[in-house]
């Protein structure tokens, strides 16, 4: 899947083991790192999530660097732990169907450029492409950065610029209403310079 400015900076492609390198990749986080090096490959095998990678798109063959990533899985959330306008007309399972977010990080040497910014978009867009062949009506993601308040905040800032929001009572627990998003372009994310700058991840 082709996702970057024009000229082409980055392709996102779904994690192959085989195909993507990651030995050196670093964040900032250990627990990212981890994640990536040693526990992706596994969750994704046993069908638990469902990694995306960016990469240089001039860098032919493989193995490919990885530069960034992030993680989706299915989530359920209980219809009275979301405000009645992300909800209306509910089920009588009383759950909303949703994707969880579990990881996204940018390798520390390409932070600053924009691309968590891409990652972001790219994973809003995998959900909506989700929601054409099952329910699925919000994306969630909890920010817990492990470096404290400061970390905590500015990520908090960065995904509410993006149009999340806290969960009623649960400010770590942020939630996009999918109806909300654009509608899908046949021809791919095509983010421009100006659209990602600003992002620190």
């Amino acid at each position: 899947m082709l996702c970057a400015p024009d000229p082409v900076l980055f392709w996102i492609e779904a994690f192959d083991h085989g195909l993507h390198d990651t030995k050196d990749f670093r964040c900032g986080s250990d627990s990212q790192d981890n994640f990536l090096r040693r526990t992706a490959k596994r969750q994704q095998r046993d069908g638990y999530t469902r990694l995306y990678v960016a990469t240089d798109a001039a860098q032919a063959g493989k193995p490919r660097v990885c530069l960034g990533f992030y993680a989706i899985n299915a989530h359920a959330i209980g219809v009275a732990d979301v405000p009645s306008a992300a909800a209306p007309r509910a089920p009588r399972s009383n759950l909303i169907p949703g994707v969880f977010l579990s990881h996204l990080a940018v390798d520390g040497r390409q932070q600053g450029k924009g691309l968590g910014r891409i990652l972001l978009v790219d994973a809003m867009q995998q959900c909506q492409r989700a929601g054409q062949i099952l329910g699925v009506r919000l994306m969630l993601l909890d920010v817990a950065g492990t470096a404290g308040e400061a970390e905590r905040d500015r990520l908090h800032s960065f995904y509410t610029s993006m149009g999340f929001r806290p969960l009623p009572g649960r400010p770590e627990r942020l939630f996009l209403s999918l109806s909300s998003l654009p509608p899908l372009q046949s021809g791919g994310l095509g983010i421009r310079g100006a659209d990602a700058a600003g992002s620190t991840l």
